[in-house]
């Protein structure tokens, strides 16, 4: 009687699993078949972005952008990573709330300031980074942590029109 019992049960399992090999492979498949031009997935403080841009032309002649992670309006910041590949080579401008009141007129003299931009109503310090991913490819990931993350192309690499894919996954932080 035990071994008719165990031979169902062992039976029955089979026929779970083996729906579930079928399932899972077609669930895959079909969230893949047909994704959005943009997928964003919010919880509360953490945003998920996964999407395909081309560069509009940057605040400064010849800068090309896609603002990738706009910044918050809630005095919080980005912490996460992002990672992309694009058409052309591109920088990553982790932008930074800069308060140059914090710095005397002879502090400035003596040590100088950072790459800085207006932008709207604020100033912001701006580090710019141009990671090699070790192939051909212009493509990489970096984690960052700032007010906006953006692609960006000028000087050195041109300032051309480009193409970005990429996705992102961050939270936001409260300064402390």
């Amino acid at each position: 009687m035990y071994s008719l019992r165990a031979s169902m049960v062992l039976k029955n399992m089979k026929m779970v699993i083996l729906a579930v090999a079928l399932l899972v492979p077609g669930l895959f498949l079909f969230t893949w078949s047909s994704p959005a031009s943009a997928q964003v997935e919010e919880f509360s403080n953490y945003t998920i972005i996964q999407d395909t841009k081309t560069s509009t032309p940057g605040l400064n002649d010849g800068h090309q952008i896609v603002m990738a992670l706009s910044p918050r309006d809630d005095g919080s910041i980005w912490r996460g990573d992002i990672t992309w590949t694009a058409s052309k080579p591109v920088e990553i401008a982790v932008l930074h709330g800069y308060n140059s009141s914090a710095v005397s007129s002879q502090s400035l003299l003596q040590f100088g300031e950072p790459l800085k931009q207006k932008f709207g109503n604020a100033e912001v310090a701006i580090s710019l980074m141009k990671p090699e991913s070790g192939t051909s490819y212009t493509s990489g990931s970096i984690p960052f942590v700032g007010n906006a993350v953006v692609f960006h192309t000028a000087g050195a690499i041109g300032g051309e029109p480009f193409t970005v894919t990429y996705t992102v996954a961050a939270s936001a932080e409260k300064i402390t």
